[in-house]
């Protein structure tokens, strides 16, 4: 028996949402559980699942899918899910309905994920009560992004935000981020899953991190000015338990970039930076080591850090051989490229790896960026070797982003299984306490199905990780699939592959 209950013009965002609907899985008399705001691509997915809608949803109103066996059954379930709703998912010691209610000196952060208009409010309360403020929330404009920065900053506070995606302070995972294992390496980042990916691979190479700090992904943009990003590395300059700080960012603002990385020349501190797709001109009359790539920014604050060069990845030969045993694979029509990405800085680092290494690969995304690849014509068809960054907002501005909900991500995947041409698909599979508690189990059945296809998957998390770093990897070798121990060599491997397949 299913039943969607709607909740008119009552707004929770996508993460608190997917905490309640995993707890009411847990509950014995519920078969399936789906919360989700009443757009249209959500109430497109209930319709798949079988649910039959109430008329009249708005995207302002939440609904509530529930599968039971009796109508009791689905009042019970139902009242779980309003009393979670009410408490914050239940998750807590105490609720709060506004930052004025909170106890003076009684917290040092708070974490924002409301609509831009509320989060702002919010925001300049927490500030004023000297806490630093970590927001989730995307939707403020750069001149209030700006403005909020600029107060947080004259007042000692840190505006993580906004639209940070990933955070790690006192060992609390913010958001989509993973819990790494505690040591000397303080991050700062203008990239979420990038910021994310290098913490988790220093952790893999033995080290840890004091901290993550996200700046949000707009804060190198010249209308912001890298407010943030200065204030943390004075934050991290302070901090006696942080030896080395790292930044990491996509490319920005030219002029922004290089007053930041002038901030940095004047700490006394070592500075590793990443900022994917710049040149080598960018670092050059700075005192930081500057790479191009992730996995190179951590073996740098690994190699800075120990003296030793640390090992990770596939040497040519063994990329040249792994590669070359792919080929088996592409018969009949197979012979193109997908790549399914929940992470920005994941797609963006695979893009700029097949530009540099594979360069004759014409590659089409839905990305705004003609540096490397070719437009799609549009997001819902890819076209020859197509890279697509699912997290981008063709696909999350009326659905949940796919790092905590994989159904958008899922369907597309069959999709390109489906294609007759298609035989190589790349994959980021992302963990953290934040994000879809299984993010692997949906795709493993089809991939076993499909193994005249090649799966490559790299897997970002910590050992502190509820999925189960390890157990998750192996649960994708056991299906087949090629796990890379990092996104570049995934990038890496893909590139070569198609390579080979051109010389076919």
């Amino acid at each position: 028996m299913k039943k969607v209950f709607v909740i008119p013009n009552r707004y929770m965002d996508s993460v608190t949402l997917m905490g309640i609907a995993v707890r009411l899985q847990e509950r014995p008399e519920v078969h399936s559980a789906d919360c989700g705001m009443g757009t249209r691509q959500n109430m497109e997915l209930l319709r798949e699942e079988g649910y039959a809608l109430p008329e009249g949803i708005t995207k302002n109103d939440l609904m509530l899918a529930l599968e039971c066996d009796t109508e009791e059954q689905l009042k019970a379930a139902f009242d779980a899910g309003m009393s979670a709703m009410m408490s914050g998912s239940g998750n807590h010691e105490k609720a709060y309905h506004d930052v004025n209610e909170l106890e003076d000196h009684a917290y040092d952060v708070l974490q924002i994920s409301l609509p831009g208009q509320y989060a702002l409010k919010e925001a300049y309360k927490a500030v004023d009560k000297g806490m630093d403020v970590f927001m989730f929330t995307a939707d403020v404009s750069l001149e209030e992004e700006r403005a909020l920065k600029e107060y947080g900053r004259d007042r000692g506070c840190l505006i993580m935000g906004p639209d940070a995606g990933v955070g790690l302070l006192g060992g609390v995972a913010m958001a989509a981020g993973s819990i790494v294992r505690r040591g000397p390496v303080g991050i700062i980042g203008a990239s979420g899953s990038g910021s994310q990916e290098v913490a988790c691979l220093i952790e893999d190479m033995g080290s840890g991190v004091t901290c993550i700090l996200g700046t949000g992904g707009r804060d190198l943009k010249k209308q912001v000015g890298g407010i943030s990003m200065k204030a943390d590395m004075k934050r991290l300059e302070a901090d006696e338990d942080t030896k080395l700080i790292c930044l990491v960012s996509m490319l920005a603002d030219r002029e922004i970039m290089e007053e930041v990385l002038s901030e940095a020349d004047r700490l006394t501190k070592p500075v590793v930076a990443v900022f994917l797709g710049a040149d080598e001109a960018l670092y050059q009359r700075h005192r930081v080591v500057g790479t191009y790539n992730l996995q190179d920014a951590a073996k740098a604050c690994i190699r800075l850090l120990t003296g030793t060069e640390p090992k990770i990845g596939w040497s040519e030969e063994e990329l040249d051989r792994l590669a070359q045993e792919c080929l088996c694979h592409f018969t009949g029509e197979k012979k193109y490229f997908r790549g399914l990405y929940t992470g920005g800085t994941f797609a963006e680092e695979t893009l700029i790896t097949f530009r540099i290494q594979a360069p004759d690969i014409l590659m089409h995304t839905n990305r705004d960026n003609a540096r490397y690849a070719v437009r799609l014509k549009t997001h819902k068809q890819s076209e020859g070797h197509t890279l697509l960054d699912m997290g981008d907002l063709d696909f999350t501005a009326e659905a949940p982003h796919t790092v905590f909900d994989p159904a958008q991500r899922l369907q597309r995947f069959r999709q390109e299984q489906a294609d007759p041409e298609v035989g190589l698909i790349a994959m980021d599979i992302i963990l953290g306490p934040g994000v879809a508690p299984d993010p692997v189990s949906c795709y493993l059945p089809s991939m076993k199905e499909r193994s005249d296809i090649v799966y490559v998957c790299a897997v970002c998390g910590g050992e502190g990780d509820p999925q189960d770093k390890a157990l998750i990897k192996e649960k994708l070798r056991q299906a087949g699939v090629i796990v890379a121990e990092s996104n570049y060599e995934s990038a890496r491997l893909c590139a070569r592959i198609c390579q080979k397949l051109e010389g076919k």
